[in-house]
């Protein structure tokens, strides 16, 4: 009997030991699970700062002003008196076509018109003797008529020929080619010894103004009442994003010019603006960034572009509040560098979410990544005490 008593009080405490054995364990995953419903996250404060309105668009440099140099007199090119690529100053001297010919036209219309003036004086010594002789009709009136023709045909050959003194001054001034204005040379299309024809149809040299220059860009249609707005109130600037590496500095600019008409097959509005360039950084035909200032927003509330979520019924954050990420539905006005302006929804100063994890939901029990380290120090911290 008694044995039987102990036997059924062994199987009795072993039931409870594995009872408790098996039930403890049970417990694990339910904290654990508890433990994994509240999820850390990286947070951030909707910040206030001023941000400006801008426009972004692609553009494409132009010289201001640009010049074919062409020959105006036919001959042998006899100097090239500058080096292609190098900038040159308006006035300075090209190009320079052999003169002998030129000089022998203008000595040659120079002596016709010495002969002429000659001429002259005797025609009009004849018309002023046969004057006084005609009316004590000494002489016949057709004769003195044939002077006085004679007089005036002179003085036409005269007028003419200085002209022609004219004419080849200017054709000996243009053996000399000028720079017409200043700006960067291209490749020169013809070298010493060669014959070069007035007016040809490839140019000497192109000569392309760098300093100003221009940028042409467009913008959607849209916009356009924004930039004439904000243009007639002066607050409009225009800046180029560095192209390299190398630029350390930006361009900044003015608009100096705004299509009259819409692109129909783009919808976009041509728009010019200009730039000192005084480092040369800008070059014909390069493609730039554009940055379009419209104006400056003074008091605008901003989150990381990586806060803002977009959903069915528009963007939305995360809110903490009470240790719960809540949804709110705000307004995206725009994004700029990495930024993300909020028209409404959120207030400054409210903590939101900056990283959003995928399991993420509204009203998900959250800490910050900072509460968390401090956790972890304090469990550190308790664990090295004696």
């Amino acid at each position: 009997m008694n044995k039987r008593l102990l036997f059924a009080a062994g199987v009795c405490a072993a039931l409870a030991a594995g009872w408790l054995v098996f039930q403890r364990p049970g417990e694990a995953p339910a904290a654990a699970r508890h433990k994994a419903r509240t999820l850390t996250v990286e947070t951030t404060v909707a910040a206030v700062r001023p941000m400006p309105i801008r426009l972004t668009a692609v553009g494409r440099v132009q010289s201001r002003h640009i010049v074919q140099v062409r020959p105006q007199v036919s001959g042998m090119l006899k100097k090239v008196a500058f080096t292609e690529g190098d900038e040159v100053c308006a006035g300075q001297l090209l190009f320079e076509i052999d003169p002998a010919p030129f000089e022998a036209a203008l000595a040659q219309a120079r002596a016709a018109l010495q002969r002429d003036r000659a001429a002259l004086a005797k025609a009009r010594w004849q018309e002023q003797r046969l004057a006084p002789l005609a009316k004590l009709d000494y002489v016949t009136p057709q004769e003195y008529e044939d002077a006085r023709a004679a007089s005036k045909e002179a003085a036409a050959a005269v007028a003419a020929d200085r002209a022609a003194v004219t004419q080849a001054r200017i054709q000996l001034r243009y053996t000399r080619i000028e720079a017409p204005i200043a700006g960067r040379s291209g490749a020169v299309a013809f070298r010493e010894g060669n014959l070069v024809q007035a007016n040809s149809a490839t140019p000497l040299v192109t000569i392309k103004e760098i300093a100003p220059i221009r940028v042409r860009f467009s913008v959607p249609q849209g916009q356009l009442p924004s930039i004439r707005r904000y243009r007639a109130a002066g607050t409009m600037r225009v800046t180029l994003r560095p192209a390299g590496r190398e630029s350390r500095t930006s361009e900044t600019g003015r608009v100096v010019f705004v299509d009259n008409t819409v692109d129909p097959t783009t919808g976009t509005v041509g728009l010019k603006a200009r730039f000192p360039n005084d480092q040369r950084a800008l070059w014909p035909g390069q493609y730039v960034t554009v940055d379009l200032v419209l104006a400056t927003q003074a008091r605008a509330v901003v989150v990381p572009d990586s806060a803002v979520q977009p959903g069915q019924n528009g963007s939305y954050v995360y809110v903490v509040d009470g240790g719960r990420a809540r949804v709110r539905t705000v307004t995206v006005d725009r994004q700029l560098d990495g930024l993300s302006v909020i028209g409404a929804g959120l207030k400054a100063g409210e903590t939101v979410v900056a990283k959003v994890p995928r399991n993420l939901r509204d009203g998900s029990a959250v800490r910050t990544i900072a509460a968390a380290r401090g956790e972890r120090a304090a469990k550190r911290g308790a664990s090295t005490q004696p």
